[in-house]
């Protein structure tokens, strides 16, 4: 059962230096309520907070940065982090990524995992997942 859904911030979250507002009003009124919910990313130090206001970065239970973390993805270490600050096992949790190879070295502990390509297409393979 999945019990934490996790997102990387560039391209997933952030669109065009911008907020993605369909996914983070999705994490607000379907998710939060449910589910706990985390950020994994390599972003730039600062960065996520320039873009995400403190109501947005609010719906997370966890951010696991790699510049403060001192470890990225794909490294295992940064997605157990996660899962370790979530309180979930790896078959607990989705992970949701824009970039294929950070997916798939989730996957590779046992975690769920989505490849974001835009948020019909998240929101439909998340909800599949969520119902299995």
């Amino acid at each position: 059962m999945i019990k934490a859904v996790i997102f990387d911030f560039f391209g997933v979250l952030e669109q065009n230096q911008q907020p993605n507002r369909e996914v983070l009003d999705y994490v607000k009124n379907q998710l939060k309520p449910k589910y706990k919910i985390g950020i994994v990313s390599n972003v730039l130090a600062g960065f996520i907070y320039l873009i995400l206001s403190p109501d947005d970065l609010k719906l997370f239970d966890d951010v696991v940065l790699s510049y403060e973390a001192g470890v990225a993805k794909p490294e295992p270490r940064i997605y157990e982090l996660a899962m370790q600050n979530l309180g979930v096992k790896p078959e607990e949790a989705v992970f949701i990524d824009d970039q294929e190879h950070y997916v798939e070295a989730a996957k590779t502990l046992g975690m769920k995992g989505i490849y974001f390509q835009d948020f019909k297409q998240m929101k439909s393979d998340l909800e599949k997942l969520l119902r299995s």
